[in-house]
Formats: C-alpha cells, sequence, structure tokens
C-alpha cells in the first residue's frame, strides 16, 4: 500500500476499521509524519473548515498517531487548537477531549508542562479541555517524566490563586487529581474547598480524598500507574478499533425501518456528545444556581 492509499484511507470515516492503512502507516513513520503534521497544521489554523465535514476524521489519526510516535512537532499544534475559547474543540473532536486528550498531550509533550499550564490557568478554554490538561499532568508523573513534587507545587499555586466558583468543575478534578497524588502537602487547600462548597460531590467526596491518602504517597503512585487511563499513547490500532463507529454489528436489535441506513456509518468521534458530559453541565448549572440562592 502506497503513502497514498494509506492516507486516502485515513481520510474520511467508512464504517471500516482501517487496520491496515494504519499499520502500513506505522511502518511509514518517516514519511507520514510531516504530512500529519501538516494536516493538524491546518486543522489548527482553520478548525471551521471541518464543520461540515462530518466524515473526515485524518486529523483524529493524525492526533494518535503523532502522539504514538511521541512526535514533539505536534505538541504546539495541539495546544494551539485545543486553547480555542468555547466548544469548538468539543465539536470537533468529542469524546476523544474527555477520554484520551490528556494521555495525548502528555505523550508529544517531553515533560514540558509550561504549555499544559497555559491551558490550565485559561478561563476561555472549555473546561474538559483544562481538565485534560491537568489529567495530563498525573500521566507524566506516572509515567515518571515529571516528578510528583513538581505537580504538587504547581497544584499548591492553583488553589492559591483561584479559578472562580463557576468553574467547579475544574475545583473538583484539581482536588481528585491531587488526592490520586496523595498529596497530603495540600490537605488545608483541599479541606477548604469543601467548606466552601466548590466541589461537586457526586465525583469525589471528602471520605474519597482520606481514602487516597491512607493509601500513602507510594501506594497512591502504584495504583496511578495501574491506571491504562494515565498511560502514553502506544497503540494507535487498539486504541481505535473499538470506537463505535465501527460495530454496525451494536444495532441488530433497531428496527433499520425507521433508521436511515448511512447514519450507522457516519457517526465519527467529533460528533460524539456523550451523557456524561451534558450530565455534568447539569450538575454544575444546578450547583451554582443553588449557591446563588443560598446567598
Amino acid at each position: 500500500m502506497e503513502l497514498e492509499e494509506i492516507l486516502s484511507q485515513l481520510e474520511n470515516n467508512t464504517g471500516k476499521f482501517p487496520r491496515l492503512a494504519l499499520e502500513r502507516a506505522i511502518e511509514e513513520r518517516t514519511a507520514i509524519t510531516p504530512i500529519l503534521l501538516t494536516a493538524l497544521e491546518k486543522f489548527s489554523n482553520n478548525p471551521e473548515e471541518l464543520s461540515d465535514r462530518n466524515d473526515y476524521i485524518l486529523h483524529i489519526y493524525a492526533l494518535y498517531l503523532l502522539a504514538q510516535f511521541r512526535e514533539p512537532l505536534a505538541y504546539p499544534l495541539i495546544i494551539k487548537f485545543f486553547s480555542a475559547p468555547g466548544e469548538i474543540s468539543m465539536d470537533l473532536i468529542g469524546d476523544i477531549v474527555t477520554e484520551d486528550l490528556g494521555r495525548i498531550l502528555a505523550s508529544v509533550s517531553h515533560g514540558n508542562i509550561e504549555p499544559l499550564k497555559q491551558i490550565i490557568e485559561n478561563q476561555q478554554v472549555n473546561e474538559y479541555v483544562r481538565n485534560a490538561a491537568l489529567e495530563s499532568l498525573l500521566v507524566l508523573v506516572a509515567q515518571r517524566v515529571t516528578p510528583r513534587e513538581e505537580v504538587i507545587q504547581y497544584y499548591a499555586k492553583f488553589f492559591s490563586n483561584g479559578v472562580g466558583e463557576e468553574f467547579d468543575y475544574i475545583w473538583t478534578n484539581l482536588v481528585t487529581n491531587s488526592a490520586q497524588l496523595c498529596a497530603i502537602e495540600l490537605k488545608p487547600q483541599i479541606d477548604k474547598v469543601f467548606e466552601e462548597d466548590l466541589i461537586d460531590q457526586f465525583f469525589i467526596e471528602q471520605e474519597d480524598v482520606n481514602d487516597y491518602f491512607e493509601l500513602g504517597i507510594e501506594g497512591a503512585l502504584e495504583k496511578l500507574r495501574d491506571n491504562s487511563r494515565y498511560s502514553f499513547i502506544e497503540d494507535v490500532i487498539s486504541e481505535t478499533k473499538n470506537w463505535d463507529c465501527f460495530q454496525q454489528s451494536r444495532f441488530p436489535q433497531l428496527d433499520t425501518l425507521y433508521i436511515n441506513p448511512d447514519e450507522l456509518i457516519s457517526w465519527t468521534p467529533k460528533k460524539a456528545k456523550t451523557q456524561a458530559k451534558n450530565k455534568k453541565k447539569m450538575q454544575a448549572q444546578s450547583r451554582r444556581k443553588n449557591r446563588s440562592k443560598k446567598k
């Protein structure tokens, strides 16, 4: 399979998993990397161009392949796109933001966490993207690239500076990530945000934090390293082969008389709007209203 054919099979989703094309892309790493970088740069500069291309998927394969290649030149391009304000990143990437973006960022960062900090601290950036950047720090600790102490020092600064009550989703994940690192050093700050009712306790309660602290630092780090969520992207094929857009057999019980057959093969990750995302937003909005009433 020639390079042109590889790219042709990776450009659009047809409902069939392009295993062979991905295998060949990995084999042709040297030749295909500049092309993937160009595609990613175009995507970062003009994301609106993809809004009406529902089946286009090359930019997503580029994210995973370049992450597997540990390509440092992909890092600023990914940072640029996901630094965009508003919902565009979720609209074009969908579930990948909440599932794998943290791992993708960590895989290409080579331990340079300054760009991650810029995303985390930018209140104009989508909150799920900010959380993915927070999670990427856990990946770097779990993979022994960034020292635990360095991340905890940053968390301490973040707790001190604050992010505003309206961003309680970020507070919740900051506390969750701190607990996973057994950041006993930050217990006073963690206790304070619980007292100020800035945490969505649907996701983590103070008792959960205490459970992590009881593990001890080494126990918490071992648990973190055993969790595949905090690993680098190592195998794009295993990461993508089970996506819903390739699982047409998931719908045998549906009456296709009432379904456009094209809809069964046109789904791509960028169109996913998970119930979890909507649930989190509804919870955040509810908590904000409740706090307003209390005042």
